[in-house]
């Protein structure tokens, strides 16, 4: 019968692997961006994608509960369950934003208006909440706070491709009526890519808080309410 510990270890390792997945999720996005094209190969992989990945918040929020009430944990070892049950959750809601991307990029594909040029502005918005997304899983995995900080100050930079996207399209949306139907999906898209950066934030907050016991989000709510 595994201990606390091994539990927590098969945990995390499950935790990785629906982490994985949503990174595939977004690399299928990033792949359409990149070759300007809908794939219907890649629409279909995402969905079995999106299945694992609702199967592994499940399988590792009943586990963390699991463990919780068998073995009654104190200090870090409650924290980083705790933090497992409200983690998963943000996953599983950024699997879903990437693969509702995809039936947005597939209304994209059959708009003549829109050229290169402004795809490659989503593009290089969706690359970067990506990247952003690997330095959280090498800082989950190394359990690294220095990578958690780096990923947090981050936060500004997708704030300032979001402003840049926005002033182009709606510059775009202006020269021509024709320019409206593709630049609205434009703008959609990174507005849920700016989400899964959200996303990504919350879950280093919360990383923080099994590292050190710091609980960002709380001292974030607390200072707005004041």
């Amino acid at each position: 019968m595994k201990n606390l510990h091994e539990r927590i270890d098969e945990i995390t390792q499950q935790f990785i692997i629906m982490s994985k997945n949503v990174d595939r999720l977004f690399k299928i996005n990033l792949e359409i961006l990149e070759k300007k094209i809908f794939l219907q190969s890649l629409y279909g992989e995402a969905k079995v994608v999106e299945d694992k990945i609702n199967s592994y918040e499940v399988k590792i929020r009943e586990n963390a509960i699991q463990a919780i009430a068998r073995f009654q944990p104190a200090a870090r070892d409650l924290r980083s369950l705790i933090t497992f049950i409200e983690c998963v959750k943000m996953l599983e809601r950024m699997g879903d934003l990437l693969k509702s991307n995809l039936t947005l990029f597939k209304k994209l594909n059959k708009n003549d208006s829109i050229s290169k040029d402004e795809i490659y502005i989503i593009e290089e918005m969706a690359k970067k909440v990506n990247d952003i997304f690997g330095i959280y899983m090498e800082a989950f995995i190394e359990m690294d706070e220095k990578k958690i900080y780096t990923l947090l100050a981050c936060d500004e930079e997708i704030d300032e491709l979001r402003i840049e996207v926005i002033n182009k399209i709606i510059n775009f949306m202006k020269e021509n009526p024709n320019n409206i139907v593709g630049g609205s999906i434009i703008l959609l898209l990174s507005k849920k890519f700016e989400r899964l950066s959200d996303k990504i934030m919350q879950l280093g907050k919360s990383l923080i808080y099994t590292v050190n016991g710091a609980n960002l989000r709380k001292q974030e709510l607390e200072n707005n309410l004041k």
